[in-house]
């Protein structure tokens, strides 16, 4: 009997693990579950290649709202986090990556001009290929970025835990000032952020980062602590990014205080 049974929950955990394997192919046509079903199984690092082959084989774009967001939210977080980190992060092999996503994105704003989804990833995808050209490419971009940034803020300001004034914040701190940046307007938008989220990492950790880079190291130890601090409430592969650059964050103003 209990071999019987023995032999009954191993048939059902191979069982559950056939099920649970993830498979795609550059054959595959793009649509809402195949993108649902990636995202959802996006924190492995061997899913996180497949996908990462899938989407360098740039498959073709419908004209489907849902379906272009979403490509392009998906290729953010595989050329940013987990393998993609490594691999296309400010690289040139991003170069084509991110380029899709932008394509991905660009198309949602045009098929739906009233959603923040295509907007926003639209700018992240659109920074995060300049980062991967280079510093001409993204300084040249910037101006398209921030604008669609402040189009997403108009439609959803919540989306992504304040996101468009986070990351128009960050475009600001980056940016040299003949090009438009401004310290003054970063920290309103990164402050804005913070205080309109305060539960999500990443505001805390710009933030704190932005003192950081100004040398307000006090007020960067305190939001990158309160950062380090919070609860993880993001993706595995996102949390881990996060947290390493918080901890980071607080290492280095607390180097600057104690010396």
């Amino acid at each position: 009997m209990k071999k019987l049974l023995l032999i009954n929950a191993l048939l059902l955990s191979l069982s559950a693990s056939y099920a649970d394997t993830f498979k795609i192919s550059p054959d595959d046509a793009l649509s809402v579950q195949l993108l649902d079903n990636a995202w959802q199984n996006r924190e492995n690092t061997d899913n996180q290649k497949m996908i990462a082959n899938y989407l360098l084989s740039k498959p073709q774009l419908p004209q489907n709202y849902e379906i272009l967001w979403k490509t392009a939210r998906l290729v953010s977080f595989i050329g940013n986090y987990g393998y993609g980190e490594t691999v296309y992060t400010a690289k040139s092999a991003g170069v084509p990556l991110f380029d899709y996503g932008v394509n991905a994105a660009k198309q949602a704003t045009q098929v739906n001009p009233n959603g923040v989804e295509g907007f926003y990833w639209y700018a992240v995808d659109l920074g995060n290929y300049g980062l991967a050209k280079g510093i001409m490419s993204a300084a040249s971009n910037a101006g398209k970025g921030m604008e669609a940034l402040r189009k997403a803020a108009q439609i959803s300001p919540s989306y992504q835990s304040y996101g468009s004034s986070r990351i128009l914040g960050k475009y600001y701190q980056e940016l040299p000032g003949i090009m438009g940046g401004s310290n003054k307007k970063a920290l309103t938008y990164l402050t804005e952020a913070s205080e309109k989220s305060p539960d999500y990492r990443n505001n805390l950790l710009y933030l704190g980062q932005f003192y950081l880079a100004t040398g307000e190291y006090q007020q960067a130890f305190d939001n990158c602590t309160k950062a380090v601090n919070l609860k993880d409430n993001d993706g595995k592969y996102e949390n881990i990014r996060t947290l390493r650059e918080a901890n980071s964050c607080v290492k280095k103003a607390q180097d600057k205080l104690s010396s």
